[in-house]
């Protein structure tokens, strides 16, 4: 009897704590920046073989979509076909060109540099 008196009492206390415990609260905060993958990085570094081309070292930037070159060599072109001209000009064996790559999507701009190494 004094078993059962004891059990009972056990559980009413545990309904009782159970009962006027805080309830737990339980918040996933989500990432706001994009995924690591789909940043574009800081920094490329190209190598340009010897035997290339200098028309075709434009076409070695790789850009991505809503993409422009803002600067090279800390020069600005007015536009994309003064850029190319740029390139072909200043693409010598044994120089480099410092790009300034700009991306736009909506109001947001992420920059990030090109340096090409001529070889």
């Amino acid at each position: 009897m004094i078993a059962r008196l004891v059990t009972t009492a056990l559980c009413a206390a545990c309904v009782v704590q159970l009962a006027t415990r805080d309830p737990v609260r339980i918040e996933v905060v989500r990432e706001l920046a994009p995924p690591a993958a789909e940043r574009p990085p800081r920094l490329s570094v190209i190598d340009v073989a010897a035997d290339v081309a200098p028309a075709s070292v434009p076409a070695l930037v790789g850009l991505r979509r809503h993409e422009w070159i803002k600067a090279i060599n800390d020069q600005a072109p007015h536009d994309d076909f003064e850029a190319e001209q740029m390139l072909q000009a200043l693409a010598r064996r044994g120089g480099f060109l410092d790009l300034t790559v700009v991306q736009t999507v909506g109001r947001d701009a992420a920059e990030r540099r090109v340096l090409m190494l001529i070889h």
